[in-house]
């Protein structure tokens, strides 16, 4: 399904058991484009200025080659992007045009991108480890495009229910697959149904690099 643009013209896993190892911090993996999670309307502020309010997404990328292991049985290891600004259309501002060139390299200012065109479309990913509350993660620090002539040497992914996600759709694969900051920022969106009466968690996403205002 084509991502539903608010702009002008459950976590399954939440008690289970993972065990894996991290990756090297600033290690260079193949990685496909498997999810496009929906985070909805979010309020924005950059550095202490409230911007209009924007819809966000980001993206899962599956390692292809990698696994964890979750109760036991092993999955492909797929990790998300902070989240991304998102307009009706291309533009120079946020970073959409940027993440989404990685897929379509003819992608153009005033398009409107087509995530569902380049899902497993493959990317190269490199790690970015951090450390809180004494416990380790990795998470993407940067996508880089693959040229085209070596797309048939990425391993497949093993993710088959690639989806372009829906805010307020749970049963979205994308949206079921969420952790992380993009589960935290998908709670707190401005758009959800009013019967949620959850407390909006403080901000848990560093925006400087992410608004280039």
């Amino acid at each position: 399904m084509a991502l539903k643009r608010t702009a002008t013209a459950q976590d399954t896993s939440a008690n289970s058991t993972v065990e894996y190892e991290n990756l090297e911090h600033g290690s260079e993996h193949e990685g496909r484009l498997v999810y496009v999670a929906d985070l909805g309307l979010q309020s924005v502020e950059y550095k202490g200025e409230k911007k209009p309010d924007t819809q966000q997404i980001s993206l899962g990328i599956e390692l292809v080659g990698n696994n964890v292991t979750i109760d036991g049985e092993q999955k492909p290891r797929f990790l998300w992007t902070k989240p991304i600004n998102i307009y009706y259309t291309l533009t120079e501002r946020g970073k959409e045009l940027e993440y989404y060139k990685i897929f379509n390299p003819a992608a153009q200012v005033g398009e409107v991108a087509d995530w569902d065109a380049v899902l497993g479309t493959p990317c190269s990913v490199i790690i970015q480890r951090n450390e809180s509350g004494g416990r380790t993660y990795d998470n993407i620090g940067s996508l880089n495009p693959i040229p085209q002539k070596y797309h048939d040497n990425v391993e497949a992914a093993r993710i088959t229910d690639m989806a372009v996600g829906d805010a307020d759709d749970d049963n979205n694969p994308a949206q079921k697959a969420m952790f992380g900051i993009p589960r935290t920022t998908h709670g707190r969106r401005l758009n959800q149904p009013k019967v949620a009466t959850a407390k909006a968690p403080d901000s848990a996403v560093d925006f400087e690099d992410a608004i280039p205002f």
